[in-house]
């Protein structure tokens, strides 16, 4: 999202006409209630107000702050239906006093509470809102009564990612905690210094990106993209812990070399991106978690078509075809020539609707530790799709950190 996507919308509420509709509301604005955009703290002639347990931001001195521009090109006020449309970077936001919810390109939105136009000629908005229009983070903290609005934490984790095209640092100084980043990387040192240092030392490296699909489980973010440096090509994982300001504090990731397609023509990155049933990510990443207990560290592998819709599932594993009997084969030739298969421990879950990633290890042909990141999309509550990254654990005289891979 760009840095000002909201602000030409927030502007448009302000637009009203020079007489105040009868039924305008009578408010009391709260005090001691913080306003930060974007990382700045604002400062209001005019304080936000509380409805309903949540916060209305006062727009005009909100746009003034932003020095965003009023005009009708964007903005229109409809005095007879107490209606402002905004028209701003591809969204028609139309919001009216009173009502509960937006119409945001044609659809009904439930707000958190009703926007208001106040007897003094106020428009308050619900300032979730704005995350529901243009993608922007919101967050409200009543404990310490302060209102965040800026770059959400998926749009922090790709401009972060995307920094090691060009080699500049300014997203890992903006969104990393300076003093609490702990790195789970073990070719980094812990700490911020030591990411800031590899990002630098990427400019000029010809490094490519290509991010495919991103998935929030409340604080944690995971991001899954092909990378190519000076002409080889990874597959990888990254997952980013984030505090409740907003800020990095923990970096995980496993990558493995690229290879060609599997017997289906699938790649390790290729395949379905859209994220859905947004209402389901608890009920699936139960489903998963169950799954891989039964099936891949090995409790009931009986249970293993259970999980599945007939035959269908598309594999992007590049050793493996589509279809459960694929997978059924694997087992049984793993099993008739001796050798024992199943993961040794799950450490991490997270969700987003349709797609689940499990963090695992297992034991490696070696005898050492290996790290599997395995990302599931579930349809109809069955298994339907599979993606993994596997990277061996090195020698701990290899370890630049002590905080382990997991």
């Amino acid at each position: 999202m760009k840095k000002h996507t909201v602000t030409a919308a927030l502007a448009g509420l302000l637009v009203l006409s020079s007489t105040v509709p009868a039924l305008a509301a009578e408010v009391k604005p709260a005090t001691g209630i913080q306003v930060w955009v974007d990382g700045k703290k604002e400062a209001y002639k005019i304080a936000p107000i509380v409805r309903n347990k949540q916060v209305l931001i006062p727009l005009r001195q909100l746009a003034s702050s932003l020095g965003i521009p009023l005009d009708a090109k964007h903005i229109t006020f409809n005095t007879a239906r107490q209606s402002t449309t905004i028209r701003y970077d591809q969204a028609t936001v139309v919001l009216v006093s009173g009502s509960p919810e937006a119409q945001i390109n044609g659809i009904k939105v439930p707000l958190s509470t009703s926007t208001i136009l106040t007897k003094q000629g106020v428009t308050y908005v619900p300032v979730d809102v704005v995350k529901e229009a243009w993608g922007k983070q919101v967050i409200w903290d009543p404990a310490s009564q302060t209102v965040q609005i800026g770059v959400s934490n998926k749009d922090k984790v790709i401009e972060i990612v995307k920094s090691f095209e060009t080699g500049d640092t300014k997203a890992a100084e903006t969104w990393i905690s300076k003093d609490q980043y702990i790195q789970h990387n073990l070719s980094f040192a812990s700490g911020r210094d030591a990411l800031l240092q590899g990002i630098s030392q990427a400019k000029g490296a010809n490094v490519q990106v290509e991010i495919q699909r991103v998935i929030q489980d409340g604080n944690y973010v995971a991001v899954h993209y092909k990378e190519s440096i000076a002409g080889k090509t990874s597959i990888v994982f990254d997952i980013f812990r984030f505090d409740s300001n907003g800020k990095i504090v923990e970096h995980w990731d496993n990558m493995q070399d690229s290879a060609p397609a599997n017997p289906s023509g699938h790649t390790m990155i290729d395949g379905t991106t859209q994220i859905t049933d947004l209402n389901q990510t608890e009920t699936n990443k139960t489903l998963i978690r169950k799954f891989v207990d039964d099936v891949l560290v090995g409790k009931n592998r009986a249970a293993l078509e259970s999980y599945y819709n007939g035959d269908h599932y598309i594999q992007h594993n590049p050793l493996f075809g589509d279809g459960v009997s694929n997978l059924k084969q694997a087992f049984s030739a793993a099993g008739s020539q001796g050798a024992s298969f199943g993961y040794d421990q799950v450490h991490m879950v997270i969700g987003e609707g349709n797609f689940v990633l499990v963090v695992s290890e297992l034991t490696s042909s070696k005898g050492t530790s290996a790290a599997v990141y395995d990302l599931f999309r579930v349809e109809n509550g069955k298994v339907a799709e599979h993606w993994d990254v596997v990277q061996e654990v090195p020698a701990k005289t290899e370890w630049k950190n002590t905080n382990g891979k997991f």
